[in-house]
């Protein structure tokens, strides 16, 4: 089954049977015309759609067992009036730690899912699929009358909940907590990729993890353990990702880090100079690369290969 055949996906549009790439080039293409009958429909409308979107249904990867992370997946589809923003509500990149709980009893059922990891080593990908819509923003740049989202109902799936998976048991309709954010950044249409390839190292001192960062239309996703061989780590280090450049190396898939390679790189620290240090990649629990072209692609060989 190819990802242009995911079923079940629950967006702000509620159509299910269409993927999220399908589902929002069919939205955009009706609000900015692309189509007659959409500058038709334009036309007559009262007032035009918000752009950028802010709010929508925001599916996240999820991992670590130590402590628990989530990982939005990001999209960049359709280019708002203003040529300055990206139109989508999933212009973000996007990473928080956080816990489960019940909602009746506030129970914390977190290590359910930690369980659940361990009893299917085989299963590299996790994920969460809200049971709400919200705006991203609500939780790291919240506005000045409010107080930042800390909470938000999902189910957690073994397996990618755009491709066949199942829902965990105990962790259906469940709380999620917001404990901190890791790290959020909004894409903008000017914004350049960088040419050497960059992650962000995140996690506990004792289970970390290498998350690519994402900077422009044609860039990938993608997130794997790692160890970090010459350089200890406090919990006050991670509390926000921690920008890594792996010098001489191209920005692109098939130049990513793979499990079992040692690779150096630069600790790009914000409040001193850059350290070197040896990366050790562990295997790769996630890597998506043709939803984050614009327009969203067909798969590419790259993943294809890498069995995602």
């Amino acid at each position: 089954m190819t990802k242009n055949m995911k079923t079940g996906v629950s967006t702000n549009c509620r159509l299910d049977g269409m993927s999220r790439r399908r589902v929002l080039e069919f939205g955009f293409g009706l609000a900015f015309g692309t189509s007659g009958g959409a500058r038709l429909a334009m036309a007559q409308s009262a007032a035009p759609p918000p752009c950028p979107e802010n709010v929508g249904m925001h599916n996240m990867m999820v991992f670590g067992e130590r402590s628990v992370f989530l990982s939005h997946l990001p999209m960049f589809l359709g280019l708002c009036p203003d040529r300055t923003h990206f139109g989508t509500e999933h212009r973000f990149q996007f990473i928080v730690e956080a816990t489960f709980e019940q909602p009746r009893t506030q129970r914390d059922v977190t290590e359910l899912y930690k369980q659940d990891r361990q009893r299917h080593r085989d299963i590299r990908m996790y994920s969460l699929g809200p049971r709400q819509d919200f705006a991203l923003a609500e939780v790291f740049a919240p506005p000045s009358s409010g107080e930042p989202r800390r909470s938000f109902r999902a189910d957690v799936h073994r397996g990618h909940l755009e491709r066949p998976h199942e829902v965990i048991q105990g962790l259906r309709d469940i709380d999620v907590r917001i404990k901190r954010v890791v790290h959020a950044h909004e894409f903008r249409p000017n914004d350049a990729r960088p040419e050497n390839l960059e992650y962000l190292l995140l996690g506990t001192p004792g289970e970390l993890f290498l998350v690519h960062r994402i900077a422009a239309p044609g860039d990938f996703d993608q997130i794997l353990p790692v160890r970090v061989t010459d350089q200890q780590f406090l919990d006050a280090d991670l509390k926000q990702a921690v920008r890594v450049v792996v010098p001489g190396r191209p920005n692109a898939s098939s130049s990513r880090l793979r499990a079992g390679e040692n690779a150096t790189a630069q600790l790009m620290r914000a409040d001193s100079q850059a350290q070197k240090i040896t990366l050790q990649p562990l295997r790769e629990i996630y890597f998506e690369e043709s939803e984050l072209a614009m327009p969203p692609a067909e798969d590419t060989q790259e993943e294809h290969d890498s069995g995602f």
